[in-house]
């Protein structure tokens, strides 16, 4: 049973469906291990309100919402790429 809900950003959606079969498989695995318990399922990051969950090379950026219990997956991207937009 789900206990967080998961919401993708239109840039995360685009990139899930643009993905090859097997990481949109891996995706949505990591997915459902954030609704579970994104505690569990990604780090935080340093000086910032948001987490990273690793699926391979890439790295999801998400930011956590506990009044209505929702994990929005912000961005998908190449490790190298992903951070440099926080900087």
């Amino acid at each position: 049973m789900s206990l967080w809900t998961v919401r993708l950003s239109s840039e995360a959606a685009k990139v899930l469906k643009r993905a090859d079969r097997p990481t949109q498989e891996r995706l949505s695995q990591k997915i459902d291990a954030l609704a579970e318990d994104p505690f569990a399922a990604s780090k935080p990051l340093v000086n910032s309100d948001m987490r990273s969950a690793r699926v391979g090379g890439l790295r999801m950026l998400l930011k956590l919402d506990h009044g209505e219990v929702v994990v929005l997956v912000i961005s998908i991207e190449a490790r190298g790429q992903v951070y440099r937009r926080l900087s």
